[in-house]
């Protein structure tokens, strides 16, 4: 599964980031708390909260692992990754 994932999401752009309300309404979508989807991407939960709250934005790797992990949830749970007119 997380071959597949990595296949699926081999290219991520930056521009691929949602809008940290967005961000927090993703990983709630998934049931996940942000402890814990901290753990799956390595980082602190203070890491997920400052970059759902847009007070940093995650680079690098970090990034790129954070939008592949969001698209995936986007998928799994069929949600859209933005909300419109909000």
């Amino acid at each position: 599964m997380i071959d597949a994932l990595n296949e699926a999401m081999s290219v991520v752009q930056d521009s691929d980031l949602p809008a940290p309300a967005d961000r927090a309404r993703i990983r709630k979508a998934s049931g996940l708390n942000q402890v814990d989807f901290g753990k799956i991407l390595g980082v602190s939960r203070l890491t997920i909260s400052m970059w759902e709250q847009g007070k940093t934005e995650p680079s690098g790797k970090n990034r790129q692992e954070y939008i592949r992990a969001l698209r995936h949830i986007t998928d799994v749970r069929q949600i859209p990754w933005e909300v419109k007119g909000e």
